[in-house]
């Protein structure tokens, strides 16, 4: 068995699912905008930034799980931009922006920063 804290393996599987999520969102809004140039143009910037926001997930998922130090502070921020960003959008980021809440929250908790130095 691992010598992780059950609560950090939860924080990173719920870091991975967030990833996983915007990278769907990325896939799905490319699909959405089907052949037309104009609209595939724009909705491809969009679907790119979603895409690249799945694969730094992705890289703070690992970082999680391996206990990385970076892992903490930058998890922290990217979940802090997804909050903002997502109160905009609330409907469109309803999922990512359930799971960033709860990372937020977990990570802020007293005795989560120690088991990641």
């Amino acid at each position: 068995m691992s010598d992780k804290p059950m609560g950090v393996l939860i924080l990173a599987l719920l870091q991975l699912l967030s990833a996983l999520a915007w990278l769907s969102m990325g896939v799905l809004a490319l699909m959405a905008f089907g052949f037309d140039p104009i609209a595939l143009l724009i909705g491809g910037f969009f679907s790119f930034i979603f895409i690249i926001v799945g694969i730094i997930g992705l890289i703070l998922f690992y970082g999680l799980w391996t206990t990385k130090g970076w892992a903490w502070l930058w998890t922290l921020i990217i979940n802090l931009l997804g909050i903002l960003g997502g109160i905009g959008d609330f409907m469109g980021n309803i999922i990512p922006l359930a799971i960033s809440i709860v990372i937020v929250v977990y990570l802020l908790l007293p005795g989560t920063r120690s088991h990641f130095v």
